[in-house]
């Protein structure tokens, strides 16, 4: 038989669950930030004309559909 005292007792009904909540709300939050970073590079803005279009081709520089410019995808980094 498995001898435990009461405070052993606790810590295994309270802290391994507690722990596994925690473990899956870690995973959680990693995958919601993963998904909205992946969406975000679906959406483009224009810098010409301010638009926001979809665009899910893998171009470097996908033209405005609007305006038909070519934007870089991603942020500038251009510092003007």
């Amino acid at each position: 038989m498995i001898e435990l005292t009461m405070e052993e007792f606790i810590l295994w009904v309270i802290g391994i669950p507690l722990l596994g909540i925690g473990f899956y709300t870690l995973i959680a939050g990693i995958r919601h930030r993963a998904a909205i970073r992946a969406a975000r590079q679906l959406v483009l803005s224009c810098r010409a004309c301010g638009t926001l279009y979809p665009d899910r081709s893998r171009e470097k520089f996908p033209k405005c559909p609007y305006c038909g410019r070519p934007n870089e995808r991603g942020r500038s980094r251009r510092l003007g």
